[in-house]
């Protein structure tokens, strides 16, 4: 009785237990038991009763190690071992003897367990020292190749006895090699920035349009060199933006120094800027060499490039990835299309414009509490060009202080400020006055915003917040007053 129990507890810990399990038995490996574990891996096949080869032959793998170890007596660990099933897996198979009382081997019992996201998480690594090898390989090309031409030029000059055109020539080659080691430089600092967070953007207001002809007045001198041709469209009315205009100037440059670098002598670029109905397109069309449709998918990945290793033109391919970065913080959206090799390629940017200037907030007192000077004036200037009237505070004692004084109909709050968090001050506002009030976190959460709803904001945006966005909840409170 206490054996029937014991094995009745066995049973039900095989078929319970998370890792795929069976039982073979004899010579041919006829499936005695199976658990749900085993059978999910073979959806719809007849396991119980059958021979492994008759009902698994397409699992070869299988057989080699079940016959060692059936003749040999000894355990098997088969590790990291593929299996085909609805997707591809990563399984540890352990196949354990079982013996008769006689001591001769009877049977096998197959453990199974499922390794697939260690697997790739090892492939991860994997690809991920392979990238770093293949970054550090083109860093040291890219910093040896202008360290080259710097180097030769240098003990020529120290030399002496060069004609005033072969010195001319030097010291342009100086040049060019001195800005070529600046601009890789400045890349790793921004991917350096943007990877720990630290990359800041002074934002203004700004005339995009000024942007793309300073991006081009800089570019012009690379293009006259090469004999690339720029045609520019940029007849569109009035783009303006909330922007850094530095950065903005990189994204443009990146875009052009890639046309340029992958386009021919003889060849084309064309720049165009489109004004959509909230937002402006900058488009960046070259007749270069284009790019192998499976290289698109990476087009924006840090330390690519839209080319392949035989054709790899000078850079780290952080350009692309950087410029992302920076539209997307921006608001806006940046995408890269070709047709193929030899058809050119085609970069479209999308920012989004400041609101049209009204007097959609006329009348209206806003109350602006961000530690940031360049945040705030970026939303005390939105809020001023739809009519609003705007002050500003710096801390949420600066706040207090001027609503002693003041009374806006709307608060727009940081929640982090250097004082006291922005809930607690806007407990602290509506005991003296119940003012409708507009969030701004860098957090997006769900629980942060249940959070800041719960301590009273009626409104709550994730930075950065589109222009057009601020002005139209600002009002939207504003009008609620007037409701009352």
């Amino acid at each position: 009785m206490e054996a029937l129990q014991q094995r009745s507890a066995l049973y039900e810990i095989f078929m319970q237990a998370p890792a795929a399990i069976c039982v073979l038995r004899g010579l041919e490996h006829v499936f005695e038991l199976v658990n749900p574990g085993y059978q999910q891996l073979f959806k719809g096949r007849q396991l119980l009763g059958r021979p492994i080869r008759e009902a698994l032959p397409d699992f070869a793998d299988h057989f080699e190690h079940l016959d060692r170890v059936y003749n040999t007596g000894e355990p098997y660990v088969a590790r990291e071992t593929r299996v085909m099933l609805d997707r591809e897996a990563f399984f540890n198979f352990i196949y354990q003897p079982m013996y008769s009382g006689s001591g001769r081997v009877e049977g096998i019992i197959v453990l199974g367990f499922d390794v697939t996201a260690e697997q790739r998480s090892l492939l991860a690594a994997q690809e991920m020292n392979r990238s770093k090898d293949e970054f550090l390989a083109v860093i040291s090309h890219e910093l040896r190749t202008p360290l080259t031409s710097i180097l030769g030029w240098a003990r020529m000059l120290r030399i002496g006895g060069l004609d005033d055109g072969t010195t001319e020539e030097a010291l342009d080659a100086l040049e060019r090699s001195a800005q070529a080691q600046v601009h890789l430089i400045e890349d790793l600092l921004d991917d350096t920035r943007i990877t720990s967070g630290k990359l800041r953007l002074n934002k203004r207001p700004l005339e995009i349009k000024s942007i793309i002809e300073s991006a081009l007045a800089d570019i012009a001198p690379a293009a006259e060199t090469k004999r690339v041709r720029i045609v520019k469209d940029l007849r569109c009315k009035s783009c303006s933006m909330i922007g850094d205009p530095i950065r903005l100037q990189q994204v443009v440059l990146n875009l052009l120094s890639n046309a340029i670098k992958f386009t021919e002598p003889g060849g084309s670029i064309f720049v165009e800027l489109r004004r959509k109905t909230s937002h402006a397109e900058i488009e960046v069309r070259d007749t270069g060499r284009g790019i192998e449709p499976e290289l698109l998918p990476q087009l924006f990945q840090r330390f690519r490039q839209g080319d392949s290793s035989s054709g790899r033109k000078a850079g780290v391919g952080l350009g692309l990835a950087i410029s992302k970065y920076l539209v997307e913080q921006h608001g806006g959206a940046i995408r890269g299309v070709s047709d193929g090799i030899g058809k050119g390629t085609r970069f479209t940017v999308e920012l989004p414009l400041t609101v049209e200037v009204s007097d959609e907030l006329s009348g209206v007192r806003v109350l602006i509490v961000e530690d940031e000077a360049d945040n705030r004036d970026v939303l005390a200037t939105v809020l001023e060009r739809c009519g609003g009237d705007v002050q500003c505070s710096e801390s949420a004692d600066d706040a207090l202080r001027a609503l002693e004084v003041w009374h806006p109909d709307v608060i727009v709050c940081d929640i982090a400020l250097p004082d006291i968090d922005g809930c607690e001050l806007l407990g602290r506002v509506r005991e003296r006055a119940d003012i409708p009030a507009l969030a701004l976190t860098v957090f997006g959460s769900s629980d942060e915003e249940a959070r800041i709803r719960a301590c009273g904001f009626q409104i709550f945006r994730q930075k950065p917040i589109e222009p057009a966005d601020l002005a139209h909840e600002v009002g939207r409170l504003a009008r609620r007053v007037e409701a009352r």
